[in-house]
């Protein structure tokens, strides 16, 4: 019954619940690494929790790559269409969009109030953090208003050079953003004097949206792995991230030494998969676009809480950190259900004359 249930529920959904999987313990992951960031540099703690708490940070590069993934997938019946990067780009933009920007006000309004610092936003750098523009901010630092909002502005920029693609059909389509984003990336590396945003945007770690596009037309073209194949290649893709995180962030870049085996990851269970239902992890899954936005409102609430002595993080760094984790995984479901969903629909409706209605009846959520 549950497998039928799983079945009849991805049919109709176009979820696959192996990215569900992936896209909660990507959003969790990055939530344990901004915990130990505290630690380090705001609790003056190093050896709170230990070094391997850090793989965490992996979880940016698993989105990446599961990105990769989805586009590809979820735009199955846009491939070579007429109006096909329209169609593309409101869905994105109703998918991301609202959220962030309440956010980056939000963020606006707590830094007036607070008052404004030197690493904060000067006007130009606010209005082109809404428009996902990289630019530096007073202080020089290459962030947005919303800090986490950085992986974001590589996201958006994908999400552009995917709809200029889309006129092509599939096959087509990736080669075509794989050798521009490659081709971008090799020209970060052999002109290290790009202006700003362009060098932002050359970063080699947009090469792990090509590797989960890859992935994703292997899938569409029918590749399965066997079942046995998916623990090795988990157990390998842990490994190359934990000996990264350890020792080999000065040998390898990001993309190779977190992206790769995020791809392994994606491959193991993407590629694996069959028909199960997951529960609560599939509403995590649902929600970690939430979680990803919210966890460091949540974190600060903890922080602020541990200055005025109400909380002692030092004391039990274990049982904070996953007080913290779990504080942020509620937060997270309550937002998304309260808000993202409504906003994502409103947002949908405002956008709808840009799709026939069969499009917006098929459109994804993820």
């Amino acid at each position: 019954m549950a497998v039928a249930l799983a079945s009849t529920h991805r049919a109709a959904t176009g979820k696959l619940f192996a990215l569900q999987l992936l896209r909660a313990v990507a959003a969790t992951g990055v939530v344990i690494s901004h915990v130990r960031y505290d630690f380090l540099h705001h609790f003056g703690r190093a050896d709170a929790l230990p070094g391997f708490v850090n793989v965490g940070a992996a979880g940016v590069d698993l989105f990446f790559v599961i990105s990769g993934f989805v586009m590809v997938y979820s735009s199955e019946s846009l491939f070579g269409r007429d109006r096909a990067a329209t169609i593309f780009l409101a869905r994105r933009v109703a998918r991301i969009v609202p959220l962030y920007w309440l956010m980056t006000v939000a963020m606006i309004a707590y830094v007036a109030v607070r008052g404004f610092a030197a690493s904060d936003a000067s006007p130009a750098h606010a209005a082109l953090s809404f428009l996902f523009i990289p630019y530096p901010r007073p202080s020089g630092e290459m962030s947005p208003v919303y800090g986490v909002g950085w992986t974001l502005n590589y996201e958006m920029f994908f999400y552009a050079v995917f709809a200029l693609c889309l006129a092509a059909r599939r096959e087509i389509t990736v080669a075509r953003v794989a050798i521009a984003l490659a081709v971008l990336a090799l020209a970060g590396w052999l002109l290290p004097g790009l202006p700003g945003a362009l060098a932002y945007w050359a970063d080699p770690i947009v090469l792990e949206f090509v590797l989960g596009m890859l992935l994703a037309l292997a899938y569409r073209s029918g590749v399965r792995l066997p079942l046995w194949a998916a623990a090795p290649l988990l157990i390998a893709a842990v490994a190359l991230i934990l000996v990264y995180t350890d020792a080999g962030t000065a040998l390898l870049p990001r993309w190779l030494g977190f992206g790769l085996p995020a791809a392994l990851a994606v491959a193991a269970l993407a590629l694996a998969e069959r028909d199960v239902a997951i529960g609560s992890i599939d509403r995590i899954g649902d929600a970690s676009y939430a979680l990803y936005l919210c966890h460091p409102v949540v974190i600060a609430v903890g922080r602020i809480l541990s200055l005025k002595g109400w909380l002692d993080p030092a004391a039990m760094p274990w049982a904070y950190l996953c007080g913290i984790v779990a504080a942020s995984i509620g937060a997270a479901l309550l937002l998304h259900r309260l808000v993202e969903v409504p906003l994502t629909a409103r947002a949908r409706r405002l956008l709808a004359g840009l799709a026939t209605p069969r499009e917006r009846v098929r459109a994804p959520i993820s």
